[in-house]
């Protein structure tokens, strides 16, 4: 039997994003996504919910990076569930960020752009997603700052952050 480790095997693949920090949503914004991420605690899993309109769709993900100091690079696997398989597992310990996920375009660039709620209010991020090889992009017009390789704009590190870690970086 062939050993494999998290992060590896056929059903995983490379995801990398690019990541921004807005100064406010952009005007505009279209095809809103409710999303609630369960970052299960002390793990890489995460369950997610994404809503839009009358559709729901339910998945348990495991995020894994491949150099543990970037997290630009990550490989990721995805299980599609059912509502039932979801609400089984959402009662596992975990700690959850909700926002909404728009669509916007700036400067030809197609972004997602993610409005957090809750106590993540007033963070406003903007990704793209690129291929390995392809180089990074200038970023959209309300940006302040790239935040792709800062560890605290990943979801899993909100997910963790005490208030007054939150307070450092969302600014209302």
């Amino acid at each position: 039997m062939t050993s494999r480790r998290p992060g590896e095997g056929r059903y995983a693949h490379l995801e990398r994003e690019q990541r921004w920090l807005l100064k406010e949503l952009p005007l505009g914004v279209t095809n809103e996504r409710v999303i609630v991420d369960h970052y299960w605690t002390d793990t890489s899993l995460r369950l997610r919910m994404i809503q839009e309109g009358d559709e729901v769709v339910y998945k348990l993900g495991q995020k894994v990076r491949r150099d543990w100091n970037d997290p630009e690079l990550v490989m990721i696997t995805n299980i599609y569930l059912g509502e039932r398989e979801f609400h089984a597992l959402s009662v596992t310990p975990a700690s959850i960020v909700a926002k909404s996920r728009w669509s916007s375009t700036s400067n030809g660039v197609h972004y997602a752009i993610d409005e957090f709620k809750g106590r993540h209010s007033g963070l406003v991020l903007a990704e793209v997603e690129l291929r390995e090889d392809e180089p990074r992009k200038s970023g959209p017009e309300l940006a302040i700052a790239e935040v792709t390789n800062a560890e605290q704009y990943s979801g899993g590190w909100l997910a963790t952050a005490s208030a007054a870690e939150l307070s450092e970086f969302i600014h209302h």
